[in-house]
């Protein structure tokens, strides 16, 4: 993409007003980035290669995705600098914060004026607990020039004229307001505190946020900020309405439903077919009048559904859609929530007979491959 030099350091120094920042970065800048991290030349990079294999303990496998992430990172900027230089600037960079907590990059001019800051989360789809926080208090965030860009990454497999194995694919990115998104979470958290505070209060000191159990302190354990927790549809008590902040329930309520369905889809093709044995997956759709909605996937005769679409309808239509799998060859289910956990069920018509639990995909993945 061609991009006028007079916009990009308008942009990217900060002088526009944040909505339209915002908007510039989600539906031009970012998608670039990530159409240039998705090229081979880049992908090649992170590839895994013939004879390395990535662990499967919990411990080391969160390094990886420590270690996507941080390279994700790295390569933002790369590629960011490098689209600077494509068009003829020469006067801004994109650089790495090593003192501080936050942000992870910023803009800088050649004599070291400060521009845009970007916080960077990456998120692996099919991981069951998407663990990635914004836990930055709002104080320590320039409403103007400060956002965060979330990637939804997930492995991906390549063909056998492809070098490397597999190599980090990204899915989608998302683009927030830093400030914005940071009110939003502190309006939920400081409106829904737990039950035990005793005669305690929730909030903030000047570091970190502040739980409190039975009237005793201490800093959160780390629950604050995580990406999937920030806000919630129709929450009883909502803040002052602006157009920035609608743009960002709007996208973060977007982005909540993106990852999980993706995730799950990513799910159902690296599983279906270890159960199945066939690589043919087919998504389940369920008609209600002029209205289409999305269920599931299926390969041969098992489904996976997923808890959150399911449990919106009636118990009739329930039934309804559970006959209609049925009719379609089904007759295994396992339903899943939305951090993956799952449960296996034999289907007869529209009866589902509990068969087992799965904590876990890797349990799962496990159970299959004891069986």
């Amino acid at each position: 993409m061609k991009f006028d030099a007079l916009s990009l350091q308008k942009f990217l120094m900060g002088e526009c007003e944040p909505l339209e920042t915002l908007v510039w970065l989600s539906d031009i800048f970012v998608p670039e980035i990530v159409s240039r991290l998705n090229t081979n030349d880049v992908r090649q990079r992170l590839g895994i290669y013939a004879g390395e294999k990535i662990p499967e303990n919990e411990r080391n496998l969160t390094d990886v995705r420590n270690r996507v992430s941080l390279i994700l990172e790295y390569e933002l900027a790369r590629i960011a600098t490098c689209i600077l230089e494509d068009n003829g600037i020469q006067n801004l960079f994109w650089c790495y914060v090593v003192a501080n907590r936050f942000p992870d990059l910023e803009v800088r001019t050649t004599s070291g004026e400060r521009g845009l800051r970007v916080e960077v989360k990456c998120l692996q789809s099919i991981a069951e607990e998407k663990s990635a926080n914004f836990d930055t208090l709002k104080k320590d965030i320039h409403p103007k020039t400060d956002f965060v860009v979330v990637f939804l990454w997930e492995w991906k497999y390549d063909s056998q004229e492809i070098k490397w194995n597999r190599s980090p694919f990204v899915h989608k990115a998302f683009v927030f307001h830093a400030s914005t998104l940071a009110y939003l979470r502190d309006w939920y958290w400081l409106n829904k505190p737990p039950q035990d505070l005793g005669d305690g209060l929730q909030g903030f000191d000047l570091r970190y946020a502040v739980n409190c159990k039975n009237g005793i302190y201490n800093q959160e354990e780390g629950n604050y900020g995580k990406l999937l927790r920030i806000w919630k549809k129709d929450f009883e008590y909502q803040p002052p309405k602006s157009t920035l902040l609608y743009h960002t329930v709007t996208d973060y309520l977007s982005f909540k439903k993106i990852v999980i369905t993706e995730g799950f889809k990513n799910l159902a093709y690296l599983l279906l077919p270890k159960i199945t044995g066939s690589n043919e997956i087919y998504p389940i759709h369920y008609n209600d009048n002029n209205d289409q909605y999305f269920i599931g996937w299926q390969s041969k005769n098992v489904c996976f559904i997923l808890n959150s679409f399911f449990s919106m309808f009636s118990k009739k239509r329930k039934n309804d859609i559970l006959v209609h799998i049925f009719t379609n060859g089904a007759n295994k289910i396992y339903t899943f929530n939305d951090r993956y956990d799952s449960t296996e069920y034999d289907l007869d018509g529209s009866q589902m007979k509990k068969i087992k639990k799965h904590e876990k995909p890797k349990y799962l993945i496990q159970g299959l491959v004891e069986n």
